[in-house]
């Protein structure tokens, strides 16, 4: 005899408990992708010789800076923060800290270890400590702001009001993030994936059509983009201006500090300014469109961004030479590398979410 289906149990709290934000996960697993890239690179002049894993515990290094004993606790800041947040909410915190702690010492001894096979790094049990301590004070971090409830409830709040629901809306929260951080190097031109070597060839007019074609197609990209984040056409616009305002004055800092006085030619050329007013004209009509076919328009949009500078190969293969840079700390090949491999992937990856989702979970009739 079968059992009648108990409707109690078919409307309990935790059949219909809402989905828990994966965003935070996702921010965790951007983080190790970019502690590997940076520890890792450049990939290649790896060592043959057999080598134990963890000889760098034993011996001590002399390369011992102020400087890189900061970037290492910096780096892993975000990764404690996220991962401590990510992690199951019905542990202690002391189980979540520690269990982070464990993730984290694992991933740094890894890569110390693998470090020790390239000639160009220098593996140093001193990277691990203070691989830790960071990753402690972001735990410590994300303890403290998220045992605050009202702070908490204020977040999901915005997020709810004009983000897109779902994993939609937090990868494209992510991706947005990720944009803006790769615009930290200024020896890449906003809305660029290559760098420009001043006014040499800035009045050729094949270079200034390449230029303008990328530059437009960019722009279109990531604001079709940063529109079909939020749920309604009528917030796209000022998200934009938001973006772009925040990654120029990122750019802005980040030239002062860093970039030699003659570097900021290169951000000022005919194809980038003409590219930018075709893209803004383009935008006023294409903010219109219906939510799919916006979708598809930022994906080829972003895809055309990176593939137009290949019709000029010599274009898309220039670097940001580190005589531009005033910065004398050997994390700037780092900072350069991650950069330009984020400004290249990127579109790639956005365009992937896009297409998948084709327009996401919210309703149509809120969307632009």
């Amino acid at each position: 005899m079968q059992a009648t289906p108990n409707p109690a149990r078919a409307t309990s709290p935790a059949a219909v408990a809402p989905r828990r934000s994966r965003f935070l996960l996702y921010v965790a697993l951007f983080c190790v992708f970019v502690i590997v890239y940076a520890s890792l690179q450049p990939f290649t002049g790896w060592s043959h010789t057999a080598f134990s894993p963890i000889a760098f515990f034993t011996t001590f290094s002399k390369f011992f800076t102020r400087s890189d004993v900061s970037f290492n606790v910096i780096a892993y800041v975000p990764l404690g923060f996220a991962l401590y947040a990510a992690l199951p909410l019905s542990w202690t915190p002391v189980r979540r800290a520690f269990a982070m702690l464990l993730i984290v010492s694992a991933l740094s001894i890894a890569l110390e270890a693998l470090q020790s096979q390239l000639p160009s790094r220098v593996s140093s049990v001193y990277d691990t400590l203070a691989n830790a301590a960071g990753a402690c004070i972001g735990a410590i971090a994300a303890s403290w702001l998220f045992s605050r409830g009202d702070f908490v409830a204020r977040i999901r709040a915005f997020r709810e009001r004009y983000f897109v629901h779902g994993a939609t809306g937090e990868l494209n929260i992510l991706l947005l993030a990720v944009w803006l951080v790769a615009q930290i190097n200024p020896g890449i031109p906003l809305f660029g994936a290559t760098f420009h070597p001043g006014f040499l060839n800035a009045f050729d007019p094949a270079v200034v059509a390449i230029e303008m074609a990328q530059t437009t197609a960019a722009l279109v990209g990531i604001a079709l983009f940063t529109d079909l984040t939020l749920k309604k056409r009528a917030h796209g616009g000022v998200a934009l201006v938001m973006m772009i305002a925040t990654a120029v004055a990122m750019k802005t800092l980040a030239a002062s500090w860093l970039l030699t006085p003659i570097a900021w030619e290169a951000w000022l050329r005919p194809g980038h300014a003409l590219g930018i007013a075709l893209g803004a004209v383009a935008l006023l009509i294409l903010f219109w469109l219906p939510r799919l076919a916006k979708s598809i328009v930022a994906g080829i949009a972003l895809l055309s961004s990176v593939l137009i500078p290949l019709l000029l190969p010599d274009l898309a293969t220039l670097r940001a030479p580190v005589s531009l840079f005033d910065w004398h700390y050997g994390q700037l090949l780092n900072l350069n590398g991650l950069t330009r491999t984020i400004v290249t992937l990127w579109p790639f990856v956005a365009t992937t979410v896009l297409l998948l989702r084709f327009g996401g979970d919210a309703p149509a009739s809120k969307m632009g």
